[in-house]
C-alpha cells in the first residue's frame, strides 16, 4: 500500500539507544518511499501522456468543428444565395406571366372591339346597299308603269293609225292597222305588271302588208 503524506510526516524509526535508529528500518522506510514515488513518477507520466493524446484529438475535433462551422456558414450562405435567386426568377417569371396574360386580354379585346366595328359597318354597307337595290326596283317598276301607260295611251289615240296611213302602204292595211289601235281600254294595276311583263312577248303588234302582198289578196 502506497504511503500518505500523513504517515510520511508520523511514521517512527526504531531507536537503537537513547538517539540511533535501526539502519534496517530507515532502508525499508526509504525503498517504499522510493517505489511509491517511482510509480507516481510512472503514474503521472501515463497521465501526461494520455492528456497529450486528448489534447491532440481535442485539437484535431476543434479543427474538425471550424471545418464543420465553415461549411455551415458557406452552406447557409449558398442557401440563402439560392433562395434568393428563387424568389427573384419566381417574381420575374411572375411579372412575365402577368404581363402576358395582360397582353392576350387586351389583344383579344382589340380584336373583338375591331370586329364588331368591321360588322357594324358591313351591316351598314348591306343595309344601304338593300335600300339602294330597293329603290332601284321601285323606280324600274315606276319607269314601267309608265312606260306601258304610255303605250297604252298611244293605242287609245289615233296617232298611230295616222302615222300608219303615212306610210307608203296600201289601203288595206291601213284599215287593218286602225282597227288594231282602237283597242278596249284596260285597267293597268301594279298587281298585273309581272303579268304584263311576261306576256308581252305573245302580243302580236300591228300588222303591215306591203303593196305587193294587197296585189295578191285583190287578184284572188
Amino acid at each position: 500500500m502506497a504511503l500518505t503524506p500523513d504517515e510520511i510526516l508520523t511514521h517512527e524509526f526504531t531507536k537503537k539507544g537513547s538517539k540511533a535508529y535501526i539502519a534496517t528500518d530507515v532502508d525499508a522506510f526509504l525503498d517504499q518511499i522510493n517505489g511509491d514515488y517511482e510509480a507516481l513518477i510512472a503514474e503521472r507520466d501515463d497521465l501526461k501522456r494520455q492528456n497529450e493524446q486528448a489534447q491532440v484529438k481535442i485539437d484535431e475535433l476543434e479543427a474538425k468543428r471550424d471545418q464543420v462551422n465553415q461549411s455551415i456558414f458557406v452552406a447557409q450562405e449558398a442557401a440563402d444565395r439560392l433562395k434568393q435567386d428563387a424568389d427573384i426568377e419566381v417574381k420575374k417569371q411572375l411579372t412575365h406571366a402577368q404581363e402576358s396574360a395582360t397582353k392576350i386580354i387586351n389583344d383579344a379585346r382589340a380584336k373583338a372591339d375591331a370586329d364588331v366595328i368591321r360588322l357594324a359597318q358591313e351591316n351598314a354597307e348591306l343595309t344601304n346597299e338593300q335600300n339602294q337595290l330597293r329603290e332601284e326596283v321601285e323606280n324600274f317598276k315606276n319607269s314601267f308603269l309608265q312606260l306601258l301607260e304610255s303605250q297604252r295611251k298611244l293605242l287609245e289615240s289615233g296617232e298611230l293609225a295616222e302615222a300608219v296611213h303615212r306610210l307608203p302602204i296600201g289601203q288595206i292595211t291601213a284599215n287593218r292597222v286602225g282597227e288594231i289601235a282602237k283597242p278596249e281600254p284596260v285597267a293597268f294595276s301594279e298587281s298585273d305588271d309581272t303579268e304584263q311583263d311576261s306576256g308581252q312577248d305573245n302580243v302580236q303588234g300591228p300588222v303591215v302588208v306591203f303593196p305587193e302582198e294587197e296585189q295578191k289578196e285583190d287578184n284572188n
